[in-house]
C-alpha cells in the first residue's frame, strides 16, 4: 500500500483488544422493528426453553473497537461478511468479545481491513465473524464513482444453481426502518446529509440490514441447526438505496452428513444482485 498508516490505523496483525457483550431488549427490538420481523418469535422458541436473540443479532459485535477503521472513512463501504455459529446469543447475558486486524489488502483501487471479531461465554466461543470492510483512501472529498450494476461482469452472470428452493424473504426497506435498526443514530446509513458527505448522493441502506435479511431466512429454515452449526458468507455486490424492495433466496444445492449447503443471494424487484454467497446449516 502506497497510503501512510498512523500507529492507530488498522495494519495486518493489529490486537484491538477486547470488549464486554449484553444483547439488551433494545437491541432485540431496533433489530426486529427494523427489519420488519416478528419480536414474539424470540421471546418463546420452539427450540429453547428461555428466550433466545435474533442470530443475526450478531451483527451489533464489531462495533465499539478502536482502531478497525482508517481515519478517511469517504466512500467507505462493507465487501464481505463471513460469520460461524456455534450456540446462541442469549439476551442479558454477559460475552466478551475479542478482536484483531488478520489483513489489510488492495481491491479494485480501495484498501480492505478483514477484521475477526470472535465472542465468547467464557472460554466458549459462541460465534467468529469475520468483517471485510472496503475504503476509498485516494479520494476525501467529492462523489464516490460507483460501477453501473448492468456492467459488472459477475454480477450479470450469477444464474440461479440447481437444487431446493427455501422460503425466500422480501422486505421494502425504508428510511424510518434503517433509522430503527441503527439505534437511531446519525450515519450514512440513516442521514442523507451524513451520506453526502461521504461522497454519495443518497442514504446507504446498512450491508447489516440486507445480510441480517439472508440470515433470517436461513434461521428460519433451519432453526437450531443455523445457530449450532450454521456458516453464512456473502459478499455484497450493489448499494440498496431506501424505499427499494429487496428479497432474499437460497437453494439448497447438496446436503451431506446432515449438513446442507445453500447458494444464497438477493435481489431487487428489476433483478439487480445486492448480494451473493454461501451457507450451511445443520439439516
Amino acid at each position: 500500500m502506497s497510503e501512510t498508516i498512523t500507529s492507530h490505523e488498522p495494519y495486518a496483525g493489529k490486537d484491538l483488544g477486547s470488549l464486554p457483550f449484553i444483547c439488551t431488549p433494545t437491541m432485540i427490538d431496533n433489530y426486529c422493528d427494523g427489519i420488519a420481523v416478528d419480536r414474539a418469535r424470540y421471546a418463546k422458541p420452539s427450540y429453547w426453553d428461555k428466550p433466545v436473540a435474533p442470530a443475526m443479532v450478531v451483527g451489533e459485535m464489531d462495533f465499539g473497537f478502536d482502531g478497525a477503521r482508517f481515519d478517511n472513512t469517504f466512500g467507505n463501504l462493507w465487501m464481505r461478511q463471513e460469520w460461524a455459529f456455534h450456540h446462541p446469543i442469549y439476551p442479558e447475558r454477559d460475552y466478551r468479545r475479542a478482536s484483531k486486524v488478520l489483513d489489510v489488502y488492495d481491491w479494485r483501487g480501495r484498501s480492505v481491513v478483514k477484521q475477526d471479531v470472535s465472542v465468547y461465554d467464557g472460554d466458549t466461543l459462541v460465534v467468529q465473524g469475520i468483517h471485510h470492510q472496503s475504503f476509498l483512501l485516494s479520494q476525501s472529498s467529492g462523489k464516490v464513482a460507483l460501477r453501473d450494476p448492468k456492467k459488472k461482469e459477475g454480477v450479470r452472470k450469477f444464474e440461479v444453481p440447481a437444487g431446493e428452493l427455501i422460503e425466500s424473504l422480501d422486505c421494502t426497506i425504508d428510511l424510518e426502518m434503517c433509522g430503527v435498526f441503527f439505534h437511531g443514530s446519525r450515519s450514512y446509513h440513516t442521514n442523507k446529509q451524513a451520506s453526502e458527505e461521504l461522497g454519495f448522493e443518497e442514504v446507504v441502506v446498512g450491508g447489516k440490514m440486507t445480510m441480517s435479511l439472508v440470515g433470517q431466512m436461513l434461521e428460519q429454515r433451519f432453526g437450531q441447526g443455523f445457530y449450532e452449526g450454521g456458516t453464512l458468507d456473502v459478499k455484497f455486490t450493489n448499494i440498496v438505496w431506501p424505499d427499494e424492495h429487496v428479497t432474499a433466496k437460497g437453494v439448497i444445492t447438496r446436503e451431506e452428513v446432515g449438513r446442507a449447503h445453500i447458494t444464497v443471494w438477493m435481489e431487487k424487484d428489476d433483478g439487480t444482485v445486492v448480494i451473493v454467497g454461501s451457507a450451511s446449516a445443520i439439516a
